[in-house]
């Protein structure tokens, strides 16, 4: 099994549309994702990263800039799903990475995840990948 981070296209919204039914137990269509694909995998604010495995996607993750008085720049994970028959393989760690990753090569300090519902699993996975809590965050080194 190869796995693949990468940038996600309308092409992939019937799979997202399903993820965010199935995992985030949000009511989406695959036809409002493609059309939101259609915007936001073009704009330069933000990314939308697939994780691909055999031609299948099975999960993603949706990052943006985030501006705040109160701190330098960062970027913010809005949503993150994978399917659970492909979870504690690796996948949502490199969509982390990949997304940290783009923060990094953007300056910015650091990256959130205080957008999306979490689940016990949900915050013990993002506690193992170096975020704290209230609000989920993670601090580059300088």
């Amino acid at each position: 099994m190869r796995v693949k981070i990468r940038a996600a296209h309308p092409e992939d919204a019937k799979a997202i549309s399903r993820l965010i039914r199935e995992e985030l137990n949000t009511p989406v269509s695959a036809s409002d994702i493609a059309q939101k694909l259609s915007q936001l995998c073009i704009s330069p604010r933000h990314r939308i990263f697939a994780a691909d495995v055999d031609n299948v996607v099975v999960g993603y993750l949706h990052i943006c800039d985030f501006y705040s008085l109160l701190c330098d720049p960062m970027k913010q994970i809005l949503s993150m799903a994978v399917n659970p028959s492909y979870r504690r393989i690796g996948i949502g760690s490199a969509l982390l990475a990949r997304a940290e990753h783009w923060a990094k090569e953007a300056g910015c300090i650091g990256v959130r995840a205080d957008a999306f519902p979490y689940s016990q699993e949900a915050k013990a996975f993002l506690f193992a990948c170096g975020y704290n809590d209230d609000p989920f965050q993670k601090l580059f080194e300088p």
